[in-house]
Parts: C-alpha cells; sequence; structure tokens
C-alpha cells in the first residue's frame, strides 16, 4: 500500500527552522534549503531533494536508480540515502525498487524535497513538501 502526504507550504512562509536567510542558523540535516538567492517556488544548490530510509526490520534489497546521478545506490536495512541538490532548481527522475520489484518512480521537481521509507513489509511510505 501507497500512503502519499503532501505539504503544501507557500513560498513566503517558513515552515522549516534555518530556511531564512541567516546562513548562521542554518543546518544542512534539517531544512530542505531554501533562500531567495535561487528564485521564488524552487529549492536551491545544496537542498535535499530525496531521503530513503529503509526500516532495520525489513531483511529484502532496496535499490534506488537516480537517473540524474547516473548511478544506483543499494541501501542496507536500517540505513538511509540522502540526494541534494547539485546545482539551482535541479530536478531528478528516481525509481525504487524493492526485492527487484518496481516499487516507487517519479520526477522530484525543483520545488519538491520528498522522503521515502521503506517499511519492515517493504511497503513505500512517502511525504513530498512543496515550497
Amino acid at each position: 500500500m501507497k500512503r502519499r502526504q503532501v505539504l503544501a507550504v507557500a513560498g513566503s512562509l517558513v515552515a522549516f527552522s534555518g530556511c531564512t536567510g541567516g546562513a548562521s542558523t542554518r543546518s544542512p540535516e534539517n531544512d530542505v534549503g531554501t533562500t531567495d538567492e535561487c528564485g521564488s517556488y524552487q529549492l536551491c544548490e545544496g537542498s535535499e531533494m530525496l531521503r530513503v530510509f529503509v526500516s532495520s526490520a525489513f531483511s529484502g534489497e532496496v535499490v534506488l536508480d537516480a537517473r540524474c546521478r547516473d548511478e544506483e545506490f543499494e541501501i542496507q536495512p536500517g540505513e538511509g540515502k540522502t540526494l541534494r541538490r547539485d546545482v539551482d532548481a535541479e530536478t531528478c527522475d528516481v525509481t525504487l525498487y524493492v526485492d527487484g520489484t518496481e516499487a516507487y518512480s517519479d520526477t522530484i521537481q525543483d520545488y519538491e524535497s520528498t522522503t521515502l521509507r521503506v517499511n519492515s513489509s517493504g511497503d513505500i511510505d512517502e511525504e513530498t513538501v512543496e515550497v
């Protein structure tokens, strides 16, 4: 079962701590990295594009195919993988395979940050934040 939660955030509202212009308060692990430097409704270079977590109770194989990186990443149970934007407003076609079967496929847009969680049964929970 695939659950989708989408949180729409107006570009002028700050939904994450550290997303204002103050570089000294910014924590790259906890924010999606919005600034005024790359334009309205776009996420900047270095911002989180995709984060994948795999439950430590899952016993199968999880592979992330990130076409924007021309690379596949195997993610072990109990571990995760984060993709950050290499350039302002970068998009990425991603596919997540669970035990060799396509479980998720989407294009992460320049205004989105997506988190995928593979639970113990191999089901995917998705949360997408849009600015």
